[in-house]
């Protein structure tokens, strides 16, 4: 097995910049998105004010959506690879879950990658859908979540144009392709 690539998201600064840019355009086209979503299907539930206390349940809620997107991730890496070791951090501003040395395929990693962004995206949608949360949240956790989902959507990206026996090693810092 040849290493073709090596990408280091957590040390490669230019990486680093340039995925925070896309990250910051992604939100602004998920918050159009989500107040589509809004208009096409309103519930008539817009909420209540911006008061102290719905600030501070937002922010406890954002930090929530992180912690169970790294779960989510966990989950995929042990289900794929039940000896894998999981590990869980914080480094260079971004939250991250890793299963250093498991290898997977393409296919396996990207549902690997891809899982928080559906299963988050879906509970959140289906939650504004019952009326449960307002338009207003919805549309900020779902584009404020799903543009912190960049590079989930890159390693998704790099999968794509892998060949298509490429093997995906998770590492502490990225991922190696392997032929």
């Amino acid at each position: 097995m040849e290493k073709i690539r090596s990408i280091d998201i957590m040390n490669d600064k230019k990486l680093t910049i340039r995925i925070n840019i896309v990250a910051v355009i992604l939100m602004i086209f998920f918050y159009i998105f989500f107040t589509g979503v809004t208009v096409f299907w309103p519930t008539g539930n817009f909420g209540q004010s911006y008061q102290l206390g719905n600030i501070i349940f937002g922010l406890l809620l954002l930090f929530a959506l992180i912690v169970i997107h790294e779960l989510i991730h966990g989950l995929f890496f042990k289900l794929f690879s039940p000896t894998g070791k999981v590990k869980f951090g914080f480094k260079n501003g971004m939250a991250y879950a890793a299963s250093p040395g498991s290898k997977y395929t393409k296919g396996k990693f990207a549902w690997i990658s891809a899982a928080p962004f559906v299963l988050i995206t879906s509970c959140l949608t289906a939650a504004y859908l019952l009326g449960i949360m307002p338009a207003g949240a919805y549309i900020l956790f779902a584009a404020t979540h799903a543009g912190a989902c960049v590079g989930d959507f890159y390693w998704c990206l790099l999968l794509v144009k892998a060949p298509p026996k490429t093997l995906v090693e998770d590492t502490e810092v990225g991922i190696d392709l392997y032929l």
